[in-house]
């Protein structure tokens, strides 16, 4: 290890090597030793930050979910205090996430271990709860705000999952709907 670098560093630098094996290679051949081969540290020198495979997967959601956030915040401030604005910024970033074609195995690979990684996915309800109550505080009647956040993660779904997403050209129609219809405070013509 480096001796120069920082501890966040060198955590930045474990979280690109276990997410690069992720994206090839998938969670079944996720280990300590090869997380620890890809970053150019020793085993022990990874067992200094992350004590088991469970903690660094736990730790690996965080560090994908502060991206999204910190990205989520960019967006929000550029939407500034319109009606809509966190539900515009919460699609703009899950689109910008989606269509990043890194994520896909990545995340497929992090969200089918729910049982054996539970708390990982704890930790994501959570962040559910706290966007959709920022989502309800966007002015917009609560279940249309609802109706619009389950089309981004539809979208999301089918794109890293692979199930029938749709073509580049239907996403950004879509896409595009999407955040128009944010415009609007409840379901149009009701």
């Amino acid at each position: 290890m480096d001796q120069n670098r920082t501890s966040s560093q060198t955590r930045e630098i474990i979280f690109r090597a276990c997410s690069q094996i992720l994206r090839r290679e998938g969670l079944t051949n996720l280990t300590l030793q090869a997380v620890a081969s890809e970053a150019g540290l020793s085993k022990g020198g990874l067992l200094y930050h992350f004590e088991t495979k469970e903690a660094l997967i736990e730790a690996l959601f965080e560090y994908h979910n502060s991206i999204f956030e910190d990205r989520l915040k960019e967006l929000l401030a550029l939407e500034g205090e319109k009606t809509g604005a966190f539900l515009r910024a919460y699609a703009k970033a899950s689109v910008e996430q989606m269509t990043n074609p890194e994520n896909a195995s990545l995340y497929a690979s992090l969200f089918a271990a729910e049982e054996k990684y539970a708390s990982a996915h704890k930790l994501m309800r959570e962040k559910y709860v706290n966007w959709q109550n920022e989502i309800y505080q966007t002015g917009l009647d609560p279940n249309w705000a609802l109706f619009l956040r389950f089309a981004v993660d539809g979208l999301w779904f089918a794109e890293m999952h692979r199930y029938a997403p749709p073509s580049l050209e239907q996403r950004e129609e879509i896409v595009e709907m999407i955040l128009k219809l944010t415009h609007y405070t409840e379901e149009p013509g009701k």
